[in-house]
């Protein structure tokens, strides 16, 4: 044991610890369409200006403005075209006064016209061209740098790069991207009771969901995740399953106060130093939390609903934090309880529900499944409600706090 503490302990005191010892990976180089969702290692600061050159926004003409100043409908301006260019190409600034260019969309400006008219606003043909309205300085024409400057920093370190950031990281030129490493993990699922779907039931089974329920959760967040089969309830075969080399392991089941809830006792006698063991939470309270060296090891409850909520608020965010993004914490926002009364618990509820914007802030409701087997109380639910223990005389209105499963799966 790495120390004695109590028998239970809060939610704020059991996450410090997991994040005291979660420790951040090393860092490491990704060729650009790899580093999608990884966290960015370094800033990026661009080297190069976006767009490199002045070019133009439409297809037309570009001219100098102050010619066409005194154009109307009724005093039109006929002037010849010298050139046209098409993205792509160099173009020549060496064009003859009272003379205008053809340009393509993107194909650079030269430097002596100061505006762009749209082919459809003229009348043209293969030499000349005839305007019959001025136009502003600066029309139809992207300066240099418009979209990125040179020496802009675009993201800082721990930037969890999205989708759309691979284009822009492209956009200046970038082709390996200075990453930090994923967790490796590996998801045990204990219990005799347990079959895998498709295969047929007999009396007293179930179909093993937190296999699959903790790897859709944790998968983004690792580099190599392992779900081998379900190991039977004995501490030999525990023993075995936890003789790892990922960096985390997650179990369900098996951590309770039964006879056959063997994790804590085969984690233990494999070498695991045990950090905590019961939380004041509901659901989860016989979550337990080990290290080994650097590896992290979760022992979340059986039930699948405890699986669930447990793994959301202790295991993803250790994965983020060993994954390098800057925003690994859960940031719960004040809210008011609303369409649904407080519920009795020990410690601090955290219970999945509706959340919703209204005038004066955020309100949520639980879901109105209370079992802690329910898994189905996710359904529809937007994110996680927490609840302090309610204090005397203020039964009817408790603190409570959420956080979305949008926050819980991103940054």
């Amino acid at each position: 044991m790495l120390w004695k503490r109590p028998a239970v302990i809060s939610y704020e005191e059991a996450i410090e610890l997991v994040f005291d010892f979660t420790p951040k990976l090393d860092k490491k180089d990704l060729e650009l369409p790899e580093a999608r969702s990884y966290a960015l290692a370094e800033n990026i600061i661009s080297k190069v200006d976006v767009g490199p050159f002045r070019n133009s926004s439409k297809d037309g003409f570009a001219v100098f403005s102050e010619q066409l100043r005194n154009c109307s409908p009724d005093n039109p301006l006929s002037l010849p075209i010298t050139a046209t260019f098409f993205a792509g190409e160099v173009c020549s600034d060496n064009q003859p006064k009272g003379s205008a260019v053809k340009v393509m969309t993107g194909a650079p400006v030269p430097s002596v016209y100061d505006c762009v008219v749209k082919l459809e606003d003229t009348s043209y043909g293969t030499r000349q061209v005839t305007f019959s309205q001025p136009v502003t300085p600066g029309t139809n024409i992207r300066a240099a740098g418009e979209d990125i400057v040179r020496g802009q920093t675009l993201y800082f370190k721990g930037h969890r790069i999205e989708p759309w950031d691979i284009g822009i990281l492209a956009s200046i030129g970038l082709k390996v991207v200075p990453v930090f490493e994923k967790p490796s993990a590996l998801v045990v699922c204990t219990g005799n009771e347990l079959v895998e779907p498709g295969e047929p039931l007999t009396p007293g089974q179930i179909y093993n969901s937190n296999k699959f329920t903790i790897a859709s959760m944790i998968g983004g967040f690792c580099e190599n995740l392992e779900t081998p089969a379900t190991v039977h309830d004995t501490v030999e075969s525990l023993t075995a399953a936890l003789n790892s080399n990922h960096q985390v392991i997650v179990t369900t089941g098996g951590v309770s106060a039964g006879e056959r809830d063997l994790v804590v006792k085969a984690a233990e006698a494999g070498g695991w130093e045990t950090v905590f063991h019961k939380v004041a939470i509901k659901p989860g309270k016989p979550v337990y939390f080990a290290r080994k060296k650097n590896q992290l090891l979760f022992g979340l409850p059986g039930n699948p609903l405890s699986a669930a909520i447990t793994c959301a608020v202790f295991v993803v965010p250790a994965l983020k934090k060993m994954a390098g993004y800057q925003k690994f914490r859960l940031q719960p926002i004040p809210a008011s309880l609303s369409d649904s009364p407080h519920r009795e618990s020990d410690g601090t509820l955290i219970w999945p529900g509706k959340i919703w914007h209204r005038e004066k802030g955020l309100a949520a409701s639980f879901s109105s499944k209370e079992s802690s087997a329910a898994l189905s109380a996710l359904l529809e639910s937007d994110g996680i409600i927490f609840q302090k223990n309610p204090k005397s005389g203020r039964k009817n209105s408790p603190e409570i706090e959420v956080v979305t499963w949008h926050q819980v799966f991103n940054q």
